[in-house]
């Protein structure tokens, strides 16, 4: 039996799963995600250290800006198909419902190339005039380059997003977070052997664009292959008014994600320019590590958090995600701890200049491990029916972020941006958990199980 019809068993909503084969499932799939979570942040540990100790930090400042600008245009350019995948795949799939969802992925591959295609040239246009000094004509070309990845990254990101809701979530994954670092590495290395004179911020982006291409040639095989044959057998079936309904919270979800994670970067560089950016960027780099084990949980738990939903199954989703968060902080306190007493020596690393980033690489470590903490608010409202909630706490959170950054980022500089990151995350972490009590009655924290016992042990007294 292939892993796809497994999963099929396994989510068909006829026959429950077992509790055993359940447990195994995520095991295995959560095992799997942190070791490609591991391996994609050892990756990017690697490629940060080597393009800011060859490019310098304004060199890599100005890589960091332009994939910060791809990273904001890949949500809207997606338009929020990619996180609806991984839930009506896994719902399509389990009532067999191939026609639906072979008229999904192509109706959202055609509006996101479309779409994907024509943000990158208007952003071309800006990026233009906004970089048009003969000073800042790395960053302008740096940034042209970039915006080729749009497509690619918006039209990867659908396949990644599809094949996660098959339940296959480390061949999802693996052309994004291994091949495409791997083969960046790689490229930048070998140029800096044979051709240093011409390694600089746009060549650099040039081996990303490539790498960027050979991700999305395998994504596509990958989903090729993987895909039950009812659906390719299937008439595509089009409902394109509920997937649009249901779009468009998505897209707020994702964009303001997004928008959260690279809004510091894009004003740090606006503000205080691309040094900034550069030691901004590596601390950030360093703290966020502190969210892959949760990051990985949530990989394999979002499309059993809307099969075991649907089922009616929340005792058994709230032992879950208890669990897998608890076991996501454990694993992190070490490494924070670390973070924040030898900051300065693993910033180092970057190069000695970096050091200057350590009191914001403090005020990062310490919100994220706080963030941890709080659990999976969004995913476990976006698979639950409730994406609209997500959607408006993370916009609130994104007009704190962008007024803090503003009245911050002038007078402190990386510190003032990574205090206006802090309160945002810790921010939307505690709403968004506290929303996914009172709507999904799934308690996504550390406390999760703690709680719940201690209400019933109230009533039956």
């Amino acid at each position: 039996m292939t892993e796809v019809q497994t999963a099929s068993v396994e989510a068909s909503g006829k026959q429950a799963q077992p509790a055993g084969r359940l447990r195994a499932h995520l095991i295995r799939g959560a095992a799997g995600s942190f070791v490609l979570q591991v391996g994609f942040a050892g990756l990017a540990f690697l490629n940060a250290i080597i393009l800011a100790r060859i490019l310098g930090a304004e060199g890599y400042g100005a890589f960091v800006n332009a994939m910060a600008w791809v990273s904001l245009l890949t949500i809207p350019a997606t338009f929020g198909f990619g996180i609806l995948l991984v839930r009506d795949t896994a719902i399509y799939r389990s009532q067999e419902k191939w026609g639906q969802l072979k008229g999904l992925l192509r109706f959202s591959n055609r509006i996101v190339f479309v779409l994907s295609v024509v943000l990158a040239l208007i952003a071309a246009a800006v990026a233009g005039w906004l970089f048009s000094s003969p000073t800042q004509a790395t960053m302008r070309h740096t940034v042209w380059i970039a915006l080729v990845l749009l497509p690619l990254f918006s039209l990867y990101n659908l396949r990644e997003a599809a094949t996660r809701g098959l339940e296959c979530v480390i061949r999802a994954c693996l052309p994004g977070m291994i091949v495409r670092p791997g083969l960046l590495f790689v490229g930048i290395v070998s140029i800096y052997y044979f051709w240093p004179k011409h390694l600089s911020a746009p060549t650099a982006m040039v081996v990303n664009v490539g790498a960027g291409l050979v991700a999305l040639a395998l994504g596509m095989f990958f989903l090729r292959i993987l895909l039950p044959q009812e659906v390719k057998t299937a008439t595509p079936e089009y409902t394109l008014r509920p997937w649009l309904k249901a779009a468009l919270p998505m897209l707020i979800y994702g964009g303001a994600q997004v928008i959260l994670g690279q809004t510091d970067i894009v004003m740090l560089g606006a503000m205080r320019g691309a040094h900034e950016v550069g030691l901004y960027a590596a601390a950030n780099r360093l703290a966020f590590l502190i969210t892959y084990a949760l990051l990985a949980s949530n990989m394999i738990l979002a499309p059993v958090i809307s099969r075991l939903y649907n089922n009616g199954e929340k005792d058994r989703l709230q032992n879950i995600i208890t669990k897998n968060v608890r076991v996501a902080f454990l694993l992190v306190v070490p490494f924070s701890l670390m973070l924040v007493f030898k900051g300065d020596y693993i910033l180092s690393y970057f190069g000695r200049e970096f050091m200057l980033a350590q009191s914001a690489l403090v005020i990062l470590t310490i919100s994220y491990l706080i963030a941890v903490s709080l659990g999976a608010g969004a995913p476990i409202l976006s698979m639950t029916g409730y994406p609209q909630k997500v959607a408006v706490v993370l916009s609130l959170m994104v007009f704190l972020n962008i007024s803090l950054n503003v009245i911050l980022i002038p007078s402190f500089g990386i510190n003032g941006a990574s205090v206006a990151t802090a309160a945002s995350s810790v921010g939307s972490g505690l709403l968004l958990a506290l929303l996914s009590k009172k709507n999904s009655g799934i308690t996504p924290t550390i406390f999760g199980n703690v709680i719940a016992r201690i209400k019933i042990s109230t009533k039956d007294e």
